[in-house]
């Protein structure tokens, strides 16, 4: 061994000399290495590839059903030993993915409690922790107890972030398909993960942006010298349009709308939100019943960031004033008038607010004094009665005006109690 050590020691030093060179730019650059190899091995199979997409989610699928029919595996059956209560002990509980989202809930919902306290009542692992799936471990004429939903989370857990593992690199091959996208939010919830639905529709809104621009640049439909945002209409365009039959254009909508919904935005960044309600309120249109309200909240958006840079209060006001225009859905059949005139008065409302927060108090009390005639919408002549968080904004709102327009008396004029 030694004088194979002595006969090779110079290419053994050569190997060190080149790896102490290089470590500190691999590690710096490790992201973009990792970034280009997997485009290789994505280009080397081909991308998107459905077939290889479909065989993960189908391993992920097989992890769970697994869970869900208990399993004979003797591992796996010492993993769902648990609880101390007489009649479950030594139940094998099958997965239940509702039932782990619920545990979940419950224990973000007391964090903050003492581990004591956490501990469920005879009621109410009976009345609130059953599940179907555990009817079948009760003996005939016995009460099967739900189980204690810490216990029975942790007795699942690996097996669902697997299938979750499963799905995430399925996410990599399904391109503008939205199985995979799915396949994540029907874990995450369970795993505590919320987060990565939004990673998962993220991906497939982006992925699928990527495979029509792909599409259009082959068939030269790309006028060279776009920039990114224009480039982004054509595709958004053509999407809407369903100019290729891998893509689906309800399919992206509701990835768009699933990153709003379900997450609440909560993990999003104010600038990255205001991507996504432009690729929306560009892709429902202003002829949609939806479009009023995305536009609402567009300018929600701009009025937050307004805190941060006062020029966004001038895009706000400016969204408020669309978003108030209602004729561009009072049109529609079955809409909701007297929701709609709540939604106008709103709208109007904070247009002036916005002006407000700009120092412009003379142009938002034209605005106010515009929607005295309109109180009936709001107040207790309202069809479903008074509105009192809006009419309490709109008192408010006057009220300041008035007082930094030096215009005291009336202000004070104004109620305090409404």
């Amino acid at each position: 061994m030694n004088q194979i050590f002595r006969e090779n020691l110079k290419y053994i030093l050569a190997v060190l000399i080149v790896w102490a060179i290089t470590f500190p730019w691999i590690l710096r650059n490790k992201d973009t290495i990792l970034a280009k190899f997997t485009l290789a091995y994505n280009s080397f199979f081909g991308y998107p590839n459905p077939r290889i997409a479909h065989q993960l989610i189908a391993k992920g699928d097989a992890v769970l059903e697994g869970r869900k029919e208990g399993g004979t595996d003797i591992l796996q059956t010492i993993g769902q030993f648990f609880s101390s209560e007489e009649n479950t002990k030594g139940s094998i509980l099958p997965l239940d993915l509702a039932l782990m989202e619920k545990a979940c809930l419950y224990f973000r919902s007391k964090e903050h409690v003492e581990d004591h306290f956490l501990e469920l009542t005879w009621r109410e692992k009976a009345k609130d922790w059953g599940s179907p799936l555990f009817l079948r471990m009760a003996p005939q004429g016995e009460l099967t107890l739900g189980p204690n939903p810490k216990d029975y989370w942790n007795s699942h857990i690996e097996a669902v972030l697997t299938a979750l593992d499963y799905y995430k690199r399925a996410l990599r091959f399904s391109g503008p398909e939205l199985l995979a996208p799915k396949k994540i939010e029907s874990v995450a919830w369970a795993s505590c993960r919320p987060s990565e639905i939004l990673l998962g529709y993220k991906t497939h809104m982006l992925e699928t942006e990527s495979f029509v621009l792909k599409k259009l640049t082959e068939l030269e439909k790309v006028p060279s010298g776009l920039s990114a945002v224009q480039k982004r209409t054509v595709v958004l365009s053509s999407i809407k349009r369903s100019d290729f039959s891998e893509v689906s254009a309800n399919d992206y909508l509701e990835s768009l709308l699933r990153q709003i919904l379900l997450t609440g935005m909560k993990n999003f960044s104010p600038r990255e939100m205001d991507d996504i309600y432009e690729r929306i309120i560009y892709f429902v249109g202003a002829d949609e019943r939806e479009y009023l309200k995305f536009k609402f909240r567009r300018a929600e958006l701009f009025f937050q960031l307004g805190s941060e840079e006062e020029s966004y209060y001038k895009r706000a006001a400016i969204e408020f004033k669309e978003a108030a225009n209602i004729q561009l859905a009072s049109e529609i059949e079955d809409i909701n008038v007297p929701a709609l005139l709540v939604h106008e008065f709103e709208s109007k409302m904070k247009e002036a607010e916005s002006y407000h927060k700009l120092k412009e108090n003379s142009k938002s009390l034209t605005i106010l004094d515009a929607l005295k005639p309109k109180l009936r919408n709001v107040d207790e002549r309202s069809v479903g009665g008074k509105k009192d968080d809006i009419l309490k904004s709109y008192h408010n709102l006057t009220r300041s005006v008035l007082r930094k327009l030096g215009r005291y008396e009336e202000a004070d004029e104004i109620p305090f109690n409404e």
